[in-house]
């Protein structure tokens, strides 16, 4: 029990105490999320029928179907931030009808709508589009239909559904009892949820086990959705954790940290991120969900413009945590970069070149485009836009910003800055002093195609220096293509299996760093610098910072073992998870039969 404590005691240090304990039903807030009721008559029908047969339909018309499954969902993502998620409604159920989407991969369609909306709690939504697919005929996949029949047995028959599992052993089923108690938790039912509660803790004691953390984590989730600043409800779910001896997983953490983030409590929330990482073992380690909300708080808390929020004195900085991120993946997988972890994701990665972005780190960036390669993921157009976007956005602020006599700033370098000549700082400060841009804008702080134009063409490789791509990667037998304007700008759709360079965005991040030196050199005596010599040392301690002890791997294994091109198989929406925290979330929602969770985090042993 000594890392029992250990971890209970690190706990209590980060979450201080501010009420007196108390029962699980004395906090829970009601929600005003209600389920309609599904009949029980219409399961007879799910065996019947799946998609139409595709197999004579040729490959490219196979494609352009598919292609119209991704393109329904977001429609309805952008009608739902249009509209707002208690108007959209109608709008799914015209766009889905057979007249409007006559298409063989239908039942693909409802499957995964389902789930997008489940993933957002629109649950009305997600069991009327459930109902309509029943009626069709249409066989729902195994998860959607676990989790759409646990949250309509909750409305359906509440005695019911409790009194079918009266005599049931739920010590081993954690995941079965966390889905359920959320469900009643989101349909305001706290009696119920809380004697599904109290069946699994006594089901545990009578078989002398301690109970898993799964639905105590599910709790904090929900509590954290209802009522964010309710902290007494918080802490008083830790202590019936504590007195019933659960150990906290890495999905209470993570609860814990999105609950103190929401709270703006910044303090806790890297509080429990070093209790995590001072006891962090083959069975706890923080996951990429963990590491995505820390990036997303350092992003602003880290910024120079940032006011509102004081950066606490236990903050850890964008660069250790991409470190530490890289180490846990490494232990978790034994020290084979390429293996698969719920540690590193495309999403993760993604968010912290956001981060990055956002407080004018180039060199950081520049070492974050290295985990694709290093960890054998494919960069998309995502990862474009997020270098570029944040370019413009700074270029945009810049320039409406008045520049005084002499001053000389990041948009006026990116600006007068030829794309095919070595970057010169003498150079391009005359060019500025004698009103020469590259670029011609219709306006003083408009920014439009013209300059993504200009920013794409940075990046080409200079006739005079060859060595200016080598950290962009090893050439490939495959010739990976490069974004156009018209693709960055939406006009040209791009496909999912595509394969894209990193070379230009290593070549125009290399010149963004240079601008950076120019800047705060430009009108100070320069002489007998060398800014080509100067970036070299900014580079090695960036590498040293974010990648230190990292071995690659060599080159023939990286290239026997690189993961497919991301989307090839799932598409490019936003919204979807990374594919090793959906196998887990699958494996989950499958022990509800019966079968064991292997990617779950364990608890820690006593």
């Amino acid at each position: 029990m000594a890392g029992f404590f250990m971890l209970q005691s690190s706990l209590c240090r980060t979450l201080k105490p501010r009420f007196a304990p108390q029962r699980f039903t004395s906090f829970f807030c009601s929600t005003s999320c209600s389920l309609n009721s599904s009949s029980q008559s219409q399961a007879s029908s799910l065996n019947q029928t799946r998609d139409s047969n595709s197999g004579n339909i040729p490959e490219p018309a196979r494609r352009a179907h598919r292609h119209r499954v991704y393109g329904l969902l977001r429609s309805i993502d952008n009608r739902i931030l249009a509209k707002g998620p208690d108007n959209v409604g109608a709008y799914i159920h015209d766009k889905i009808s057979v007249a409007k989407f006559h298409n063989v991969y239908r039942s693909t369609m409802f499957n995964r709508l389902i789930h997008f909306l489940l993933e957002r709690d629109l649950f009305k939504l997600a069991i009327s589009v459930y109902k309509r697919m029943l009626q069709e005929q249409f066989l729902p996949t195994r998860d959607i239909s676990l989790r759409i029949t646990a949250m309509t047995e909750v409305v359906d028959d509440m005695a019911n559904a409790f009194d079918t599992i009266r005599n049931a052993d739920l010590s081993a089923s954690g995941n079965t009892v966390s889905v359920m108690v959320t469900a009643y938790l989101r349909s305001g039912e706290m009696n119920a949820a809380e004697n599904w509660l109290k069946k699994y803790e006594s089901d545990c004691m009578e078989q002398g086990v301690a109970p898993d953390a799964a639905p105590y984590a599910g709790i904090l989730e929900i509590l954290q959705e209802i009522q964010p600043e309710n902290s007494d409800a918080v802490h008083a779910t830790l202590y019936r954790m504590r007195s019933e001896g659960v150990t906290p997983d890495i999905a209470v953490f993570n609860a814990l940290i999105r609950s103190s983030l929401a709270r703006r409590e910044y303090t806790e929330a890297f509080g429990l991120y070093h209790a995590i990482m001072t006891n962090r073992s083959d069975s706890l380690l923080p996951s990429d969900l963990t590491f995505k909300k820390l990036f997303h708080a350092s992003r602003f808390l880290g910024h120079k413009h940032s006011r509102k929020y004081k950066r606490p004195n236990n903050a850890v900085s964008p660069r250790q945590l991409f470190r530490d991120m890289v180490q846990c993946h490494l232990l978790r997988t034994g020290n084979v970069p390429l293996a698969h972890s719920n540690i590193v994701s495309v999403s993760c990665i993604h968010l912290a070149l956001r981060t990055f972005m956002a407080l004018d780190d180039y060199p950081a960036v520049l070492m974050t485009l290295r985990a694709f390669r290093q960890f054998g993921f494919q960069p998309n157009l995502q990862t474009y836009l997020i270098v570029i976007t944040s370019l413009i956005l700074r270029i945009k602020q810049d320039l409406g910003c008045f520049r005084r006599a002499g001053q000389y700033r990041f948009a006026d370098f990116v600006l007068h800055m030829k794309p095919r000549e070595p970057p010169d700082i003498d150079v391009v400060e005359r060019r500025i002093q004698r009103g020469e841009p590259v670029v011609e804008l219709s306006g003083p702080a408009s920014v439009g195609s013209e300059t993504v134009a200009h920013l794409l063409a940075l990046w080409e490789p200079t006739s005079s220096s060859r060595s200016e791509t080598a950290p962009a990667g090893r050439k490939r037998s495959s010739t990976p293509s490069i974004p156009t304007v018209d693709m960055l700008m939406g006009a040209t759709p791009i496909s999912p299996s595509q394969e894209l360079s990193l070379a230009p965005l290593v070549r125009l991040l290399r010149k963004m760093t240079l601008i950076n030196l120019f800047t705060k050199g430009a009108g100070s005596n320069r002489e007998g610098w060398d800014w080509k010599k100067a970036v070299g040392p900014i580079f090695l301690g960036a590498k040293q910072e974010m990648w230190h002890d990292f071995e690659p791997l060599p080159k023939s294994v990286t290239k026997r073992k690189q993961r497919g091109p991301i989307g090839a198989h799932r598409g490019l929406l936003p919204f979807q998870a990374s594919r090793v925290r959906r196998m887990v979330k699958n494996q989950t929602l499958q022990s509800m039969q019966g079968r064991t969770t292997s990617s779950r985090t364990s608890r820690i042993s006593e």
